[in-house]
């Protein structure tokens, strides 16, 4: 019996202290009054209050805060708004319109194990803004837009980052790197990748679990190991949806279960157009090559040196364009200039004969051909034509045979056929005016793979060639006729209505006499009954 009251009074003094220690618990434990606070509990909701900031009373032994979906009226947290919970544990700051983070913001939070910001709008996550922490869980994800720095995650260890739905396009690796040993759950779905290099293959060794669907992957070669690395690792991709292809055609909308390795490949380079134009001091090689992917281009100088022109990073086309700048107009002998077009499915050659056209002095004869946009072009090379001084002699013969021809025929019209006939331009003598029936000569150079072209064209600027004369002529009489034709229908026409018109007229005089006639004998019929 004895022994029954002292447990009695043990199991009393238990629930004494018990209650005391509930009591003072409560007690410590502040709360501010717009929140709830769960009884016996450290936990804080403050959730869709609609608050500026954090409420002050918040305990510093709070282990859960939650101030999701509140409107924050600075839009960056610092690090003096939670020096002074050190125990937290968790933290969610999701969708109160976040901009900014300021280094180190969380660094006296060594305890925290969930941190979420995910669903503001911050635009960029800059170095060090979570060193120090040791996390279960990071959320970043429905930050549409946002940058992270190279350094960003540099000092943090975290099992699970979570940074799907934020329009992201590019992911140096260097800023995954620092989370390589502890990085065990990446989502990325959602996003903007067009591809992964294969340097990602290390990080996704290492994952448990990752998401990578909703991205508009470019499904070429360049991606075939992801696509063997997903068949290979099913078990990662397990639950959610498979990656899948926005590009080429031929794949769009095709995930990765429903395709085979043959499925990504690439394209060789081809060449769509090589060429040369040539100014007074400047010339331009243009060399353009498309592929998938778009391939670097590469021209092979003379003397061994190289020029690269590497794809543009953000680019709707294939083609990719490699211009060389060349300006040395002494060169006379034959230089080999060659451009290289190359990707992941292999590279092509081309090579071109360059040489430069001859020096021209600035008299005569304009070259026209195309003008490169930089540098700024030059003014026009004009050509003096040099016959040799038997042709001079020949052409001065026949020019003189041809004058005594035209003025023992007709003298009025010696002037006008002088001014038709050729005269050759001598070296040294007063460039002549160019009249209405100038010619302009053109130089046209074209390369190919044979080599380098030039071919001189001619235009008349004024006056008609023979074709037209002819052409005019003929018009005119075809135009005469016509008109002939069509006023002699109209006046046939109109005399042919007239004469229907007069003929249906008599018919109808005539009738009308008749009935008159024969009503008037038969009136007179009546006339003389009557009288009988």
């Amino acid at each position: 019996m004895f022994h029954n009251i002292n447990v009695k009074v043990y199991e009393t003094i238990l629930e004494l202290v018990l209650i005391f220690l509930g009591c003072s618990r409560l007690v410590s434990s502040a709360c501010p009054g717009i929140c709830f606070c769960p009884p016996l509990s450290d936990n804080v909701f403050c959730s869709r209050k609609n608050l500026p900031f954090i409420p002050s009373g918040v305990s510093p032994d709070t282990v859960q805060l939650n101030m999701n979906e509140n409107n924050f009226l600075t839009p960056s947290l610092f690090r003096s708004n939670f020096s002074s919970y050190t125990k937290l544990e968790h933290l969610y700051i999701s969708s109160c319109g976040i901009e900014r983070i300021e280094v180190d913001t969380f660094a006296d939070l060594t305890k925290l194990q969930w941190l979420d910001l995910s669903k503001n709008r911050l635009k960029v996550i800059e170095d060090y803004s979570f060193r120090g922490l040791t996390l279960e869980h990071l959320f970043l994800n429905d930050n549409p837009g946002m940058r992270i720095s190279k350094n960003a995650f540099v000092g943090l260890r975290t099992m699970g980052l979570y940074l799907h739905n934020c329009a992201i396009s590019q992911l140096s690796l260097e800023v995954i790197r620092p989370m390589n040993r502890t990085l065990k759950y990446l989502w990325l779905d959602g996003n903007k990748f067009e591809s992964f290099q294969i340097d990602w293959l290390y990080v996704f060794r290492t994952l448990s679990h990752t998401r990578l669907a909703g991205n508009p992957l470019h499904c070429n070669c360049e991606v075939g190991w992801l696509f063997e690395f997903y068949k290979n690792n099913l078990k990662m991709f397990t639950g959610v949806d498979p990656p899948s292809c926005r590009t080429p055609s031929r794949l769009r909308a095709k995930n990765f279960n429903e395709l085979s390795a043959e499925d990504f490949r690439c394209q060789l380079p081809v060449f769509k157009k090589v060429d040369a134009i040539f100014e007074e001091q400047v010339g331009k090689l243009n060399c353009v090559a498309t592929g998938d992917p778009v391939p670097t281009i590469q021209w092979l100088k003379p003397g061994n040196e190289v020029e690269t022109f590497k794809p543009k990073a953000k680019s709707d086309s294939n083609d990719n364009y490699g211009i060389l700048y060349l300006s040395d107009p002494q060169a006379t002998e034959d230089l080999v200039y060659k451009c290289v077009a190359s990707n992941p499915a292999g590279n092509v050659t081309f090579s071109l004969n360059v040489v430069w056209p001859p020096k021209y002095s600035r008299d005569q004869f304009i070259i026209n051909t195309p003008k490169p946009t930089p540098p700024p072009t030059l003014p026009p090379t004009k050509v003096i034509l040099i016959p040799d001084p038997e042709t001079l002699e020949k052409d001065k013969s026949k020019e003189k045979e041809k004058l005594d021809k035209i003025s023992k025929s007709n003298n009025n019209e010696k002037s006008d056929i002088l001014e038709k006939s050729e005269k050759p331009i001598l070296l040294g003598t007063e460039t002549p005016k160019k009249t209405e029936n100038s010619k302009d000569d053109t130089f046209v150079i074209n390369a190919s793979k044979s080599g380098m072209s030039m071919k001189r064209e001619t235009t008349i600027e004024g006056g008609f060639s023979l074709t037209d004369i002819i052409g005019a002529v003929v018009g005119t009489f075809l135009l005469t006729l016509l008109a002939c034709i069509a006023i002699f229908h109209i006046v046939n026409r109109r005399y042919n209505h007239n004469l229907m018109y007069k003929s249906q007229n008599g018919l109808q005089e005539k009738q009308t006499n008749n009935h008159i006639i024969v009503d008037a004998r038969t009136e007179h019929m009546k006339m003389l009954q009557n009288n009988i």
